[in-house]
């Protein structure tokens, strides 16, 4: 195994990874690991998450699309804390909705109003957000908080939430977080490596 793990991209390939020891389904239960592993990011494997060559004959390409969302940095100010989102980074995960709705509602405009929940919970959601899109503002910039890694975790019907390890391209917008994201595994995301929401959007499953 290596020092620490890393995740490499393989051309019109799949995600190849070194050195992790936890990756976790999406019912929670921790899959065997091993020192090198292929995860499928074309959508079409018979053996999610792990490759099976599929990519090969669904004619999958490394890059390609418009990416959804703006990159862009949006700041919502609250009397004790203040919250930044960028639309490119959002994975749809809905931690936030779930944990704070009073402050999190897309229904509403700015859907973002931190006055209206406290601290904790507020950090709590910025800690439960997979791909980094959420952060509390700071004097020194944006503050990213989340799980211990490393580890992968494979959201249902949804991208690979990875922590602890750096991205394996260059970071997917800004502010991004630097150990923090999620990877397209739908091979619909027009940010590839990284995930863009488009599962979401287009209804994928991983069945």
């Amino acid at each position: 195994m290596t020092e620490k793990p890393t995740i490499e991209e393989r051309e019109n390939g799949p995600l190849v990874v070194k050195g992790l020891t936890r990756l976790i389904g999406p019912d929670g239960t921790e899959y065997e690991t091993k020192p090198v592993m292929a995860l499928c990011r074309c959508g079409h494997s018979k053996n999610k998450p792990f490759c099976d060559g599929s990519h090969n004959d669904a004619g999958f390409k490394s890059r390609g699309g418009t990416p959804a969302g703006i990159d862009r940095v949006l700041v919502y100010e609250g009397a004790d804390v203040s919250v930044s989102f960028n639309p490119r980074l959002c994975a749809h995960a809905a931690e936030c909705a779930r944990i704070a709705p009073t402050v999190f509602d897309a229904s509403r405009k700015p859907w973002v109003q931190p006055n209206n929940g406290s601290v904790d919970d507020i950090r709590e959601v910025i800690a439960a957000c997979p791909s980094g899109a959420l952060a509390i503002v700071t004097e020194s910039g944006p503050q990213h908080l989340g799980k211990n890694g490393p580890q992968i975790e494979v959201m249902d019907d949804g991208p690979y939430c990875v922590s602890g390890v750096e991205h394996p391209a260059q970071a997917p917008g800004e502010a991004a977080a630097k150990t923090k994201f999620v990877l397209c595994r739908c091979g619909l995301s027009g940010n590839k490596p990284y995930c863009d929401g488009t599962h979401h959007d287009k209804g994928w499953t991983a069945d």
